[in-house]
Order: C-alpha cells, then structure tokens, then sequence
C-alpha cells in the first residue's frame, strides 16, 4: 500500500486510478517497465520514486541481476556495462563518459572504474551518476618508494565493512616490470569517510597475491586474493590464499586450499556464491569444480557441486559461476564463448540463455535498479 506521505502528495484528483490501486498495479510489473513509465505523469513519478514503494518492489523481484562490463577491444560501442536478468535481456545500459573506461567491479550502487589503466580509478554511483576521482600516485607513506614503482600496475578491490557501512577500496600494487624484485605495496581509501580523503599505506601482505581479476573477491567486508603462483613460500601450498579484513584494515593468517587439487594456478579462480567462498578448479574443458570454504579456523573445504562445461579442446577455457539459484541451478559465465548459462545439477544438463560477447568486470549487481536515476543511464 502507497504511504500516507506519497498519498497525501497525490490526492489532488491527478490520475484516473486511485493510488493504491496503481500501486498495487505497478508494484507487480518488472522494473525495466517502471522506469520507462516514470515519464508518464507527475503523480506516477512521484510514486515509483517513493523509496518505500522501491524496497517493496525490491522485496517482491528478488530475481538476481547481473553487471557486466563491455570489452571496448570486442565491441567498442560506447556503453561502460550491461545490467541484465537471467534471460539475457538488457535492463539498464550505463554509457561511457570518455573513451577509454572500463569497469573493474560493483559493490551495491557503486562502480569502480579504471580510466586507461588501472593507476587511475573512479568510482560512479549508479543512482546519481555523481562520479569520484580517485587519488593518483602512491600514497603519503609510499612515496619513498616511487622510484621502484614508477611503472606499476594495481589490483583494486572495492567492498563495504558490514558494521560501520563505509565503502573501503583495497589496491595492491606491484611493479610493471620486474615484479618478483620488489614487495608488493597495499593502500586503503575510505569513501565518503571523515578527514584528508586519501590513500593511506598498509603493511603488505606476508607473500606476493595475484593481480588477476578472478583471483580476488570481496565478501562480508573481506578481500581474498589468491596467492602469486611463483611465490617463494611454498609451505602454504595447495592453493594458499591471502585475505584482507576491510574494517581492521590488516592482513588475515594464510588460508590453505583444499589438499586435494592438484592443479596448476591457471586452473583455479575465486569466486562469491551466497554469501560463501568458493575456489573454483576448471578440469580440461569438460567440468569446474566448486570447493566451499565451510570452516575458516579448520581450513575445511567440502566439493559441493561440479558444473558440466563441456567446451571444445580448441576453446580458450574461461568459465565462471556467479550465483547459485534457489532451486539450485548454477547461473555461469563461459567466457571463452561471451555464453551466460544455468546449469541445473539435479538432471544434470544445462541451457545457454543468452550470448553475451566478451565481457569484463562481470558480477551480481547487489544494487537497487529502480532507484536509478534516468541521467545515470
């Protein structure tokens, strides 16, 4: 039902309908509809703007969503990324404000965005369109070390602390060139916190972590990195992973993989599936297994499902889960052939509902779409 404030906003006789019985109407139809009626009248704006009216329409389409970001070297169209739904529809498209963005990843309503490199980030609030330049160069506590790190590349992760609801962006940065000569270098930023907004510098971690996209992932405040596979420290093998804790802002103890992979780095990947870290092993092109952390203390990992890929030798094995589904179906991402496909475990078989291209920064969207605004879009 429409709250007494947008009621009392909208009893002046505008409209035919009464308004809780729009609402009603509108509350049950999907939200690509809803943004294109908010054009209709002042009154049907003012209710589809409500933020009640959004979080029960939210409450009632709980279908995941997900964001993808457009590969400008496969397509170059001037879209950043794709919100779409499980059938490949395109929900909401966000458009590029220069040429040379792309999209890292999302947390909430947030985007994190490399402009050019990865050395000069923004972060875009979906809702808004406002956009926040992140600083450039190293931070205060680095900058004896810029002569090492002149050329440098960095791994940015962005994810909110639970308890405090602040937005922490973690990068690692690493020397362009010769990167096992030098320690990798870790820097926090807080966004819309209090005081000098900067990077500031934090130890690095114990061992060298990989810089790759699908080799981190952030959950529950918490960034996880899968370790260098060259790194020095073997006593950490299988698989060791790094975390670090977004609200202490320092490294966690090593975890170690589950003991009985034996697989080379390329091979695995991390990944967040409701709410739980998963270590994702690809075998060949015919299969993915998916390892859940179900004990941090005990290192104790249990194989919980094996998702049939069943891509040609000739195909470039790319493949990532992103999200399992109420009725345990397993939405994923075949990469090397740009396929969104649900795999379903009980008959095991599976269904390529959309072609989507080559894509980067793909991931649930955790956001709200209606609440966007139509001069983000």
């Amino acid at each position: 039902m429409a709250s007494s404030t947008l009621r009392s906003r909208t009893q002046a006789g505008e409209g035919v309908l009464p308004i809780d019985t729009l609402y009603e109407i509108l509350i049950r139809l999907p939200v690509k509809d809803l943004c294109r009626l908010r054009a209709v009248c002042r009154p049907w704006r003012s209710l589809l703007s409500d933020p009640q009216f959004i979080a029960a329409h939210a409450t009632r389409h709980r279908r995941p969503l997900i964001v993808a970001g457009h590969d400008k070297s496969f397509r170059d169209d001037g879209i950043l990324c794709d919100i779409i739904d499980l059938s490949g529809r395109v929900i909401k498209q966000i458009i590029r404000s220069t040429e040379d963005e792309w999209l890292i990843s999302t947390q909430r309503n947030l985007a994190c965005i490399a402009k050019g490199t990865s050395k000069s980030c923004q972060l875009l609030n979906l809702v808004t369109g406002d956009r926040f330049s992140l600083p450039e160069g190293l931070s205060q506590e680095h900058t004896p070390r810029k002569l090492d790190f002149m050329n440098y590349r960095a791994s940015v992760a962005l994810g909110q602390v639970a308890s405090t609801g602040e937005f922490k962006l973690l990068r690692v940065i690493d020397n362009a060139f010769f990167s096992s000569r030098y320690m990798q270098l870790c820097e926090v930023f807080t966004f819309g916190g209090s005081g000098d907004a900067r990077w500031r510098g934090k130890k690095a971690a114990q061992d060298r972590v990989d810089m790759s996209p699908l080799s981190r992932v952030v959950i529950d405040g918490v960034v996880y990195f899968l370790l260098d596979e060259d790194l020095i420290n073997r006593q950490v093998l299988p698989k060791g992973i790094a975390s670090f804790d977004l609200l202490t802002e320092e490294w966690r103890s090593i975890l170690r993989g589950p003991v009985s992979i034996p697989a080379y780095y390329s091979n695995l990947s991390l990944a967040a599936l409701n709410g739980s870290l998963v270590l994702v092993h690809c075998m060949l092109h015919v299969s993915m297994d998916l390892w859940f952390l179900v004990d941090t203390e005990k290192n104790l990992w249990v194989r919980k499902h094996t998702v049939e890929i069943n891509l040609s030798i000739h195909d470039e094995f790319l493949a990532h889960p992103l999200v399992i589904l109420k009725n345990g179906s397993i939405v994923t991402y075949i990469g090397s052939r740009g396929l969104l496909r649900i795999y379903n475990p009980r008959i095991n078989t599976y269904t390529d509902v959309a072609e989507m291209g080559s894509r980067v920064g793909i991931g649930l969207y955790t956001g709200n779409l209606l609440s966007i605004a139509n001069d983000a879009i």
